[in-house]
């Protein structure tokens, strides 16, 4: 059962699976054109089906929208004395502008493809086949959203793996900066890479656990998990707000200019104290640190720049900043 709430993609195939099948055998004994255009029905039952009844239902309406503009679109074209192929192409251009208008939502590519369809398979009875086309890809859509009404997903796994990797990654980051800090060895590492994986992973994560917020719209599953949502939604925020401050940090250290890189006493002890506070911050991420520890070592951090401005006369405006960003770091975890 953990097996497939971590893969909501296999739980999805099987429902599409299903959804097809059933329309196929809703349609068949229809007779008549149902027959003989049966395909529009699994077709439709399986563009519809998803792990969010929300989007499910709004599909159905998108598909049916962008099936009717097409049609009407090739049933204008047909009227127009060209030579073929030239109403074929005109069809699909203005097809294609229409669904790039955004009217058919999600489903725009269905505008142009609708009126090919009808000017090639509906040329001897366009109005017969755009009424097949039309409705029993309709008919499939509503088993399509039925299915997902009777088995809904709420796909919460995968968006707490992609946490738990986002949070590990930040942490792996705070250290290779604590190690790089002590070892000297800022320049030897590439910052804007790092950066850019972590704003990947982060951007991953958000992804989600707005799939999984999604998916709770109308799922009668969604009581029965609602504080494990309500948690995944407020560490996501924590996870999101870490990602800014840690991708701050990155910037503020790798930077050359900064005077906690300069060679002179003051700048090294302001580095130790940074290292000290981001394994702080590192430890507090894994859960090996408690939220006391981590607050206290980036006090001190903060301390620290705080006596190094008034001995020195140096602004340290980078140390400042890190210590503001882990401050910031450790209210939002906690």
């Amino acid at each position: 059962r953990t097996h497939v709430r971590a893969r909501p993609k296999l739980a999805l195939a099987v429902k599409a699976a299903l959804a097809a099948m059933l329309a196929w055998l809703l349609v068949r004994p229809l007779g008549s054109f149902a027959t003989e255009y049966s395909y529009y029905a699994p077709l439709g039952a399986l563009t519809v089906v998803s792990t969010s009844i929300a989007v499910s239902v709004r599909s159905s309406f998108e598909v049916v929208i962008g099936i009717l503009l097409g049609a009407g679109i090739a049933l204008a074209v047909q009227v127009v004395p060209l030579p073929e192929p030239l109403p074929l192409g005109l069809a699909v251009v203005v097809g294609s502008l229409v669904g790039a208008s955004g009217v058919a939502g999600a489903m725009s590519g269905w505008v142009p493809l609708a009126a090919m369809f009808v000017m090639i398979a509906g040329r001897g009875d366009p109005v017969g086949y755009t009424a097949a086309y039309g409705g029993l890809t309709a008919l499939g859509a509503l088993v399509g959203v039925a299915v997902d009404l009777v088995l809904p997903q709420l796909p919460l796994t995968p968006a707490a793996i992609a946490q738990d990797r986002l949070r590990a990654e930040l942490a792996d980051q705070l250290d290779a900066l604590a190690q790089a800090l002590e070892q000297e060895l800022l320049g030897e590492k590439d910052w804007h890479e790092l950066r850019r994986t972590l704003e990947r992973t982060a951007r991953d994560a958000e992804v989600l656990v707005d799939q999984a917020r999604d998916a709770r719209r109308a799922n009668w599953k969604a009581a029965r998990w609602s504080e494990l949502v309500d948690r995944h939604d407020r560490q996501e925020r924590a996870l999101q707000s870490l990602a800014g401050c840690v991708d701050e940090v990155i910037a503020l250290v790798a930077d050359q200019r900064a005077e906690i890189r300069r060679d002179d006493p003051v700048a090294a002890d302001l580095r130790a104290a940074t290292a000290a506070a981001l394994q702080s911050v590192a430890g507090l991420l894994r859960g090996s640190h408690e939220t006391d520890g981590a607050r206290r070592a980036v006090t001190d951090l903060h301390d620290r720049v705080v006596d190094a401005q008034r001995s020195g006369g140096d602004h340290h405006f980078a140390a400042a900043a890190i210590a503001l960003n882990l401050e910031q770091a450790v209210e939002a975890w906690s």
